[in-house]
């Protein structure tokens, strides 16, 4: 089942910051939603001066290749690997990446590839991965990948303490499927989670312009903010 996809929640309800891991979370306390929360909110924190979010960057491992720079943003690459709840994550970039790819950690078979040539987003729409499991997401320039980025995927007790959360802090409440989204990236933003708070605002078809106009920042505001991490590093 893909957790991503949960059913109509509450959205005026107490939030409560869950323990996620102990490499990407603290302690458990209970944090109100603020009146009058909005994307900019969020996207003032994205774009702060130490924003929470830490592309991976560098050049393709081939000097033959001009397709400049390839940005990896979400997973992204913090000094601790990236937690996602999401058993089926989002993947952003900025660059000419032509394919993407995931594969379990320490494996040579990809589980997962699609081809992303003028994209700078995809959904992972492979068998659900699964939890506990960390696995290398995939760019591919040319024929070989250029650089990888390794996330772990939540353990299940963690996971499910989080969708029965999310399930009780939305539900019977009728609204638009912008501020549901909106709801939920604010949950995983108080637990830290900022892939799946980043999958929640690209999952609105129809954008306000508040939220299109965060979407299209993202890139660059995230990518130009960060000193190159790991640049040429298709290593282990």
């Amino acid at each position: 089942m893909n957790r991503f996809l949960l059913p109509t929640l509450v959205l005026s309800c107490t939030l409560t910051a869950l323990p996620i891991l102990a490499n990407q979370a603290q302690s458990a306390k209970k944090t109100p939603t603020p009146q009058g929360f909005s994307w900019t909110n969020i996207s003032q924190a994205l774009f702060s001066k130490k924003p929470p979010i830490q592309p991976r960057k560098g050049g393709s491992r081939d000097p033959l290749l001009p397709t400049g720079d390839i940005c990896m943003i979400s997973p992204d690459a913090p000094s601790e690997r990236r937690i996602v709840w999401s058993d089926r994550p989002i993947f952003i970039w900025k660059g000419a990446v032509q394919k993407i790819a995931v594969r379990t950690r320490g494996s040579n078979e990809y589980l997962w590839s699609q081809n992303v040539a003028g994209a700078q987003s995809a959904n992972y729409t492979g068998t659900a991965l699964q939890p506990g499991q960390t696995y290398e997401w995939l760019v591919f320039i040319g024929e070989s990948p250029s650089k990888f980025v390794p996330f772990q995927v939540m353990d299940a007790q963690q996971s499910k303490r989080i969708t029965s959360d999310l399930n009780n802090l939305i539900k019977e409440k009728k609204a638009n499927s912008e501020a549901i989204a909106l709801a939920k990236a604010n949950y995983f933003i108080q637990n830290q989670l900022w892939s799946d708070a980043l999958q929640q605002a690209y999952s609105v078809e129809n954008p306000s312009r508040e939220l299109a106009q965060i979407l299209k920042d993202i890139p660059d505001k995230l990518c130009n903010q960060q000193q190159i991490v790991g640049s040429n590093s298709f290593s282990r």
